[in-house]
């Protein structure tokens, strides 16, 4: 059992079965669960076999709060939710999320942004944008986050998070809660543009999804900065129901291309 209360503000932990317990006054929900068929559609090897002991890759806790706190989280239209990523390979990749893009954010011309943070272990966030076709890469890149490290998600980019660590990953985002996020862009190119693979020495390497017209390349980050002044030793649960204002920008993006 790992104790995430300290980094993520709120009483939870993660349990040997890669689980959150929550504890008092949180009330204990079930977690969306992504199988490996859910996986398939965006894999490098679309004909991998799963592990016999792992069949479910990862697990998602949606809409996680204080019960002090619903009223100012439903009244600036936010969610916070909790993924569970264990260990695992997917063929030769490493264990990560189906990925998806959001909608604009009606009546203006940027799509929804997100927050996220790292709880424990070791991420790769790997963010694109494409053109009007889906098939056209402008830009794309990976950013190596640990515990504490917090990232945005800018308008308009598709997201995956992959676990590089031999542990378990726990994330933690901010987002709104007035739309729903599309994944079949995503799984209409079997996935990102590149996909995160064993380097077979311990490590990770990219490989290109052929699938993809043009693929400019990765631009690779050492850690995770997120450009915002946000506070690595602070709990972004913390941050954002102490002052709501900022986390403002994730139903308003153009506060991102304006500061």
């Amino acid at each position: 059992m790992i104790d995430l209360q300290k980094v993520s503000g709120l009483p939870i932990a993660l349990t040997d079965d890669f689980h959150l317990r929550f504890g008092e006054p949180l009330k204990q929900t079930e977690p969306g669960v992504r199988v490996f068929a859910d996986m398939v559609p965006v894999l490098m090897n679309q004909g991998a076999k799963p592990n016999p002991a792992r069949t479910e890759m990862y697990y998602m806790y949606r809409d996680v709060h204080l019960p002090e706190h619903e009223a100012v989280i439903r009244a600036n239209h936010l969610r916070y939710d909790l993924t569970v990523i264990p260990p695992a390979m997917l063929g030769e990749e490493f264990n990560k999320t189906v990925g998806h893009y959001h909608p604009p954010v009606p009546g203006k011309d940027l799509a929804y942004p997100e927050l996220y943070e790292v709880l424990e272990g070791s991420a790769l966030f790997l963010i694109q944008k494409v053109d009007a076709t889906g098939k056209e890469i402008q830009d794309i890149q990976a950013i190596k986050a640990k515990v504490g490290d917090k990232v945005i998600y800018p308008p308009g980019y598709g997201h995956i998070i992959v676990n590089i660590g031999s542990g378990s990953l726990v994330t933690a985002n901010w987002v709104s809660a007035d739309f729903e996020s599309l994944y079949q862009p995503i799984k209409d190119m079997a996935g990102m543009g590149y996909y995160v693979v064993s380097d077979g020495i311990g490590g990770f390497k990219f490989a290109q999804n052929a699938k993809y017209d043009y693929m400019p390349a990765i631009k690779s980050s050492g850690t995770a900065d997120s450009g915002w002044g946000l506070n690595k030793e602070e709990p972004m649960y913390l941050m954002g129901v102490g002052n709501v204002a900022n986390l403002k920008f994730l139903n308003n993006p153009e506060i991102l291309t304006l500061g």
